[in-house]
């Protein structure tokens, strides 16, 4: 089987010491209907707008608002109905249907943001097209942010892409369980929205050759990533400059990093700059100290949305003893941020997402 490209360019960007450019802005969006009943008629959104080459132009926008945080940023208050409170957790422990939730409403978010609204804006079902990558590409619920948006109804696909182990210094390669099912797609694609977290960005370089292999290139990749590094998303955008295609990702939270040399283990960032909210990025700082940026954002990042209450606790636990950390001594340092002082720093309305104010008033 023929290497990708993957490899040469993230040793290019390995060895790259680029500063990234970026800027800051607020932003008041009207939520749709589906969601205003329990967010609110408006959510006051933080959004970083960032550009990897250092560029004048931003193409990655950063969103913060407590249902982004919940996913992959600060984290979130939650119901504690054993002792009838609220309890503060990192994202890593904020799991299943309330995750999945909060990732939907992040999601219509970032579509409301001037980056990845201009690119919504152009798409039209006969040239654009989105592609949810199993097992979790789907959990953003693309194609219903973009139709609540604009009333468009893009084809969407789902494309069983994947890791197996190889040996090479990554441990992995990207391989297709069946060839990807365009149906319903135009022939000409002008703008396409690749939807899954990144970490190494391995998968999504892949996609965009198997595409150029299918004579589909389309003329903009859009990344839609909950969940993204820095690392995987430079590399990408890599290709896609070496590809003549037009490069932009909608991230939520923060841009995460990730560790060598598998570039896999992606924790909360120590550059705040990174940080959608730096008012969030001073209190992770603060509350963790020297173990900011030790642990994954959420290990098992499938496992946090579909595995169940144990399966992402037990694997996660054997992750963070090689940092030297634990479950248990993450959740001593969260119960430390309780509801009363999060009221007193006046942050307590940035960590209540949906999935939490569903089940306090349901």
């Amino acid at each position: 089987m023929k290497e990708g490209l993957f490899y040469s360019l993230a040793k290019e960007v390995e060895a790259s010491e680029k500063q990234f450019s970026f800027s800051r802005s607020c932003l008041s969006v009207r939520n749709s209907e589906a969601y205003s009943h329990w967010i609110g008629t408006y959510s006051s959104l933080s959004v970083l707008e960032i550009n990897l080459d250092g560029e004048k132009r931003k193409n990655i926008s950063v969103v913060s608002s407590p249902e982004a945080e919940a996913v992959s940023g600060a984290g979130c208050f939650i119901p504690d109905a054993e002792n009838r409170k609220l309890r503060f957790v990192l994202p890593r422990f904020h799991l299943g249907v309330p995750a999945q939730i909060d990732m939907e409403i992040a999601v219509y978010q970032l579509a409301q943001t001037k980056i990845i609204k201009e690119a919504i804006l152009e798409a039209r079902p006969e040239n654009s097209g989105i592609i949810y990558f199993a097992r979790e590409g789907h959990l953003t619920q693309m194609q219903k942010a973009i139709y609540l948006t604009t009333r468009e109804n893009l084809p969407t696909t789902m494309v069983g892409i994947s890791h197996r182990p190889a040996e090479n210094e990554y441990t992995r390669t990207a391989y297709f369980a069946s060839e990807p099912n365009l149906e319903g797609f135009g022939q000409t694609l002008q703008t396409l929205f690749l939807c899954d977290p990144v970490a190494s960005g391995m998968q999504h370089v892949a996609m965009i050759e198997k595409l150029e292999e299918m004579g589909r290139l389309p003329k903009k990749v859009v990344v839609i990533a909950p969940m993204a590094t820095r690392f995987g998303l430079e590399v990408i955008e890599k290709l896609c400059k070496e590809k003549g295609v037009e490069f932009v990702a909608g991230v939520a939270g923060v841009l995460l990093d990730t560790q060598p040399p598998l570039r896999y283990y992606s924790p909360y960032p120590r550059n705040q700059n990174q940080a959608a909210d730096p008012e969030l990025h001073d209190l992770m700082n603060g509350m963790f100290g020297e173990n900011l940026g030790k642990a994954c954002i959420r290990c098992n990042w499938t496992g946090t949305f579909w595995g169940g209450p144990q399966m992402p606790m037990e694997e996660s636990d054997l992750e963070l003893a090689d940092v030297g950390l634990s479950n248990r001594a993450l959740l001593d340092i969260c119960d430390k941020l309780t509801e009363k002082e999060a009221i007193k720093m006046g942050v307590v309305e940035k960590l209540l997402p949906c999935s939490t104010k569903l089940l306090i008033r349901g």
